[in-house]
């Protein structure tokens, strides 16, 4: 007899643990969506320049008001290339204006070949400039630009950060000129204040994720400039975002959205 009630009791367990599979089931995108949030993997391969969102668009205001050309003159012009000339005699320097009072000079190499040229370079960079925040626009000493066709890297210890012609060009055709600007003036703002402080590395130890594969790859160097593109645009442009993307960033790295959230 107690055989049998044992079968009918484990038959009893079994069929309510199917009816509570079948109910979660019918839950559909509810369900599926916890299994995502929850996720510690980064939420995009490679970077931000590979997510395709327009976090920050042409049409935004900005607040740039005026340039102005200052001289050519000698200047030392840090590049990506081995053997290239630090110091560049000719260098076409000029001088952005913005609305906050703040002024950010612009180098351009020699190679430009005349101020006509130097200065359609500035010009490209002048409104995403004027698109930063304003302490953050305050933090830049000036802005490095060669020609030719490498990638963007900052010089957070001098307070600047180096582009290339063909390389500008082909993020603006990408709609990735604002969201490169932004990246690289978190360094200077960020970088050496923060990215390996204790403070930091607790709060990356507590959230236990990261945004994008470039930010978990170099901890120390790009997960604040990563991670800040994201918290900027949830408080400047709400909505801009997905509510997917929103919730991701609030559920799997929330210490680093407060910390972040503050400055913006």
């Amino acid at each position: 007899m107690k055989k049998y009630l044992i079968i009918a009791v484990i038959s009893v367990l079994s069929l309510a643990c199917k009816n509570k599979t079948a109910e979660m089931a019918a839950k559909g995108d509810v369900f599926e969506k916890e299994k995502v949030n929850t996720s510690k993997k980064p939420l995009f391969r490679t970077s931000i320049t590979a997510t395709e969102i327009d976090f920050i668009k042409a049409s935004d205001k900005d607040a740039f008001k005026s340039i102005e050309f200052v001289g050519n003159e000698t200047k030392e012009m840090p590049g990506a290339l081995n053997g290239e000339e630090l110091m560049d005699h000719g260098t076409y320097v000029f001088k952005a204006h913005f609305s906050d009072d703040a002024s950010v000079e612009i180098w351009l190499h020699s190679s430009f070949g005349s101020k006509e040229k130097a200065k359609a370079y500035a010009n490209k960079l002048t409104s995403r400039l004027g698109k930063l925040p304003s302490f953050m626009r305050k933090t830049l000493n000036h802005v490095v630009v060669h020609t030719g066709d490498h990638t963007a890297f900052a010089e957070d210890a001098g307070g600047f950060f180096v582009l290339y012609s063909d390389n500008m060009d082909t993020r603006i055709g990408n709609n990735d000129l604002e969201e490169t600007v932004f990246h690289e003036t978190c360094h200077v703002t960020f970088d050496l204040k923060y990215a390996k402080s204790k403070a930091w590395k607790a709060i990356q130890a507590a959230d236990k994720s990261f945004i994008t594969e470039y930010a978990k790859s170099k901890p120390n160097q790009e997960d604040i400039a990563e991670t800040a593109l994201f918290v900027y645009t949830m408080k400047t442009y709400p909505n801009r975002l997905s509510n997917e993307i929103e919730q991701w960033v609030k559920t799997n790295i929330p210490n680093r959205y407060e910390f972040l959230e503050k400055f913006f």
